[in-house]
């Protein structure tokens, strides 16, 4: 993967906070949650 860039966006913040609680459980970043659900999603459509 290449090199890290700054994104910004909105999300529900509810789910946001579902999100962080799962990333404290896992005890992993929500960034890189989020990277992972992003590159399955993406990888599903090809």
């Amino acid at each position: 993967m290449g090199h890290r860039v700054p994104f910004t966006t909105t999300i529900d913040g509810e789910l946001l906070k579902k999100l962080r609680i799962v990333a404290i459980e896992e005890g992993r970043k929500v960034n890189d949650i989020l990277e992972e659900i992003i590159n399955e999603y993406i990888n599903k459509k090809k």
